[in-house]
Formats: C-alpha cells, sequence, structure tokens
C-alpha cells in the first residue's frame, strides 16, 4: 500500500474517557509507523500538553498543537501568533461580555478569570512554565507571544447565552479565526491557523497527495481537515453535524474507534 498520512485529534477521538491513549491504539500506530506511513496528532491543547502524550505513543508521532499553530516539521516547529493589537483586544472582548478567557503560549497560560483543574492539578502531561492573572494587560499580555485565545462558559447554564455575542464581537472587529472543539468555547487563533491548514502543511513536506490522508476527529475544530483530506472519519460520539461532513463514521472514542478502523482500512 501506498505511503500514507493518518492525522488525528486527540481528546474524543484518539484519547479515552480518561483523555489518555490506551495500548492497543498505541500498538496499531507503531505498526503502521514501521509500514512507513505518517502519524500525526492534531489537537487544541497546547504544545506542552500535547508533545508528551506523542511520545508516549512513539517518538516517530508527529504533533499540531493549538489547532494548527504549533506544527512539528522535520528540523523543528513552525509556530503562528497573536499580533499584539488583537491579543489586547481579545482581552477587552473578554471583559466586555464577561467571558472568561486563557491565552496561551507554547507552554504558559495567562487568565481573566479562573484556570480550569486541568491545567492546574499536577499530572504527567502538566509542564507549563507560567499560570498567571492578567492584571495588566498591556504589561502582561505583551510581554508573551500568545499564540490562542480560549473562551469558556462551561461554568455557566447557557454557554451560548455569552458566547454568541462574544463571537459577534470578535468577527465583526477582528480578523481573526474562531472556532470551538466544544458547545461551551470559543478558540481564537491567527488566520494562518487551523488544523487544515497545517495539514496541508504536512502533506506539502512530504509529498503526499489527499487520497492517502486519513483524517479523524469529532468536533468543529476538526472539520477544516476533513475538507483536505480524501477519507476523513468522524467519531461514533461526534455530533450529527460532524458526522454528516465527514467520509466514514467509526465507533466512539472509548470504544476504540481509530484503532478499529484503522485495522480494517489497512487490513491488519
Amino acid at each position: 500500500m501506498e505511503k500514507h498520512l493518518i492525522i488525528s485529534d486527540l481528546d474524543g477521538t484518539l484519547a479515552d474517557g480518561a483523555h489518555e491513549v490506551n495500548e492497543e491504539t498505541k500498538q496499531i500506530i507503531r505498526r503502521l509507523l514501521d509500514d512507513g506511513h505518517l502519524f500525526y496528532i492534531a489537537t487544541g491543547r497546547m504544545k506542552s500538553l500535547v508533545s508528551n502524550v506523542a511520545k508516549s505513543i512513539d517518538e516517530r508521532v508527529g504533533v499540531i498543537a493549538s489547532n494548527g499553530s504549533v506544527i512539528q516539521t522535520d528540523v523543528g516547529f513552525e509556530t503562528f501568533t497573536l499580533n499584539q493589537e488583537d491579543k489586547l483586544k481579545l482581552y477587552e472582548v473578554s471583559k466586555k461580555h464577561k467571558t472568561p478567557a486563557l491565552f496561551f503560549t507554547e507552554q504558559d497560560i495567562l487568565y481573566t478569570d479562573f484556570v480550569p483543574d486541568f491545567f492546574v492539578i499536577p499530572n504527567e502531561f502538566h509542564t507549563n512554565n507560567v499560570i498567571k492573572q492578567i492584571l495588566d494587560p498591556i504589561q502582561d499580555l505583551l510581554a508573551f507571544p500568545i499564540v490562542n485565545c480560549l473562551f469558556m462558559a462551561h461554568h455557566v447554564d447557557n454557554p451560548q447565552a455569552i458566547l454568541t455575542p462574544t463571537r459577534k464581537s470578535i468577527v465583526d472587529t477582528l480578523n481573526l479565526t474562531v472556532t470551538s472543539s466544544t458547545i461551551d468555547n470559543l478558540e481564537v487563533y491567527s488566520t494562518q491557523s487551523s488544523k487544515g491548514n497545517a495539514l496541508k502543511r504536512i502533506m506539502n513536506l512530504h509529498n503526499i497527495q489527499s487520497d492517502n490522508v486519513i483524517s479523524f476527529g469529532d468536533g468543529f475544530n476538526d472539520v477544516s481537515m476533513f475538507e483536505v483530506a480524501k477519507t476523513s472519519v468522524a467519531m461514533g460520539n461526534a455530533p450529527d453535524t460532524i458526522k454528516k461532513i465527514a467520509t466514514h463514521t467509526t465507533r466512539t472514542n472509548v470504544e476504540n474507534g481509530v484503532s478499529h478502523f484503522l485495522m480494517q482500512y489497512f487490513k491488519y
């Protein structure tokens, strides 16, 4: 079989309910790598929270972090950051609509109101250098190379009540990419950043055509990958709107949907 590029979202897709990649899936990925194929994880997670996951599978697994803002190549990482003006305007939007926000570098977190436990409670993938509340936006935000901004609404009963006006303010006033991984967040990046654009970059580097690309995902931030890959696979736990966009559907993430599809596709 010709060389393939397989690219998978992490949380809700490659990872199980405990946000871990199980041994069965790891073994399938290693077999694919041994057979000469490429495997990349494409996630909204920051670089420091996905690099160790990739290494726990195999050193050969590539990383696309922050929804395409950070791309691993053969010679290192390419990074797209938000400009200084956009960082300050996003902070103003957060305060105007009372929508808590996190600002990420490749390994640091700055926050407006609070930080979810996932980023605070020590764990094997928690390697952040700085977790800092933004008290002086000019001094604090401008001192860090911000890769993306995450607006959160998981703490309210009706997330769209604050996310809808927040999104409108961003779209109406800023030239940025706005997407979401769940119904209770907004993810904001440079216009150069998307999982789909990152996938195109990897395809060009390795001279792989769309016919030999398989993408897996469960969220709206995975759609740009689906639009590039000839074979796009929605997880069984994905919303129906995502399933309709994909060319295939597999089992849920807790049922090893990625490895199940790959074993059938490559006849393992």
